[in-house]
């Protein structure tokens, strides 16, 4: 595969952005970026276009799809009650033929906004054993890259909490052979909803497969004041004196990390994913990515379930950073561009394939069609954040294959799949008692 780009944002580590150049693709792997345009059977138009490094989403929950639109009565004043009376009732209420279904669904948006790779952390407890066989039937039913898990919790009982572990190592150990682009991780949903015990077991586990743990991490305030209730200290200081990390560590949102525990997170290479827009939405507070950019910490970008849009994630990172700072030029736009490719690959431990536009990774590819207005290399990737949406998506290429165009939809995903979504999530509403 040829690929002629207009302008091409590499996001390697110059950050280089060429202009006028073809990128050759064999065997899925990226051998040559030249300058000039290039002409073969095989050759990709985007000399018009803008092309960036593939998106990866590092924190999402792609069964939260079916819950957009329901007429839910309540209206949660705070965090943890927006996990009692809508996310727990949702966990429970899953099927796994609404884990295959959810994954369809969301994988197929994430390929029509440009993701070629995500992280991903299910919840159903009564679809155990077996969850993630059908999230990953889903996920595979597409092109796209995924890492997947399921959320170890004992807010109900050590017994769930240990079916959730189990879960983990089974489709590590027994399924995920079966399967060319999904991959297994291990997660613990937060502190305050396991024991010490169980966060022993599941670092355990995950150095005896040799996988990340995903942890929510004092999204909201919830998990400090119980960690404090229970262990005497903040939740970083009571992971740390657990061994927590120990295990390769992927810590969601870190919104109400303490200036000394960001630090303790730099010493312990424990990497960010940070998200955005869902904070925004639960109303949980801005984390202080300031403090971990000084310490070193890997950060990468998510959705988590809530945003289909990366665009529109990276600019909703962009204002709630400024806005933080009631200053207009006080975030770089181009840092969000880097959280949402080679940021968010480096978090999930795959940087070395993905995430930037170099030879010798994988030709995974986002071309954009910005408009009229001139592309000029120096501002480049500061357009792409400020102005792009997944409306702009002309194609998405995963190693070399064009998996999504603009006008034909996603490889492998039709009608008549999206209907049996849409179906599914109709039928979840009911059983929820919603309609």
């Amino acid at each position: 595969m040829i690929l002629n780009a207009g302008t091409l944002v590499t996001m390697n580590d110059e950050r280089e952005v060429r202009e006028e150049v073809h990128v050759v693709v064999e065997g899925g792997e990226i051998v040559e970026i030249a300058d000039g345009y290039a002409s073969g059977d095989t050759a990709v138009d985007a000399r018009s276009e803008v092309v960036i490094p593939g998106l990866v989403n590092c924190h999402t929950h792609m069964y939260a799809l079916p819950i957009r639109g329901a007429p839910l009565a309540v209206s949660p004043r705070s965090f943890y009650e927006a996990l009692v009376d809508i996310w727990w009732q949702i966990d429970e209420a899953f099927t796994t033929e609404d884990a295959r279904l959810s994954a369809i669904g969301s994988c197929e948006e994430m390929l029509e906004g440009g993701v070629t790779a995500f992280c991903d952390n299910y919840s159903g407890p009564n679809t155990l054993p077996g969850a993630l066989d059908a999230v990953a039937d889903g996920v595979a039913q597409t092109p796209i890259r995924g890492l997947i898990a399921f959320e170890t919790t004992a807010r109900n009982s050590r017994d769930e909490a240990i079916e959730g572990l189990d879960e983990n190592r089974r489709f590590i150990r027994e399924k995920e052979g079966g399967y060319d682009r999904v991959s297994g991780h291990y997660c613990l949903h937060t502190l305050f909803t396991n024991t010490e015990e169980m966060v022993r077991e599941c670092v355990n586990r995950a150095a005896a497969d040799d996988r990340p743990i995903q942890i929510h991490l004092e999204e909201g305030l919830v998990d400090v004041h119980k960690s404090i209730e229970e262990y005497g200290e903040r939740p970083v200081h009571a992971l740390e004196s657990m061994g927590f990390f120990d295990a390769d560590v992927i810590a969601a949102h870190c919104v109400h990390a303490t200036e000394e525990e960001i630090e303790v997170l730099g010493e312990n290479d424990v990497a960010v994913a940070h998200n955005p827009y869902s904070n925004t939405n639960n109303a949980v507070g801005i984390a202080n990515v300031e403090k971990m950019q000084e310490e070193g910490v890997t950060i990468g970008i998510g959705g988590d379930g809530w945003d289909p849009d990366m665009f529109e994630t990276m600019r909703t990172a962009v204002g709630i950073h400024k806005l933080k700072r009631n200053d207009p030029s006080g975030f770089d736009m181009a840092t969000a561009l880097e959280w949402a490719t080679i940021g968010s690959a480096t978090v999930m431990g795959m940087e070395d394939r993905i995430g930037s536009i170099e030879e010798g990774k994988r030709g995974d590819f986002v071309t954009l069609d910005l408009g009229p207005n001139p592309i000029l290399r120096e501002s480049a990737p500061y357009y792409v954040v400020s102005a792009a949406s997944q409306a702009d998506v002309t194609r998405t290429i995963i190693d070399g294959d064009t998996v999504y165009k603009r006008g034909d939809g996603v490889h492998a995903v039709d009608a008549e799949d999206m209907k049996a979504v849409g179906a599914a999530s109709a039928e979840l509403w009911e059983r929820m008692g919603l309609v």
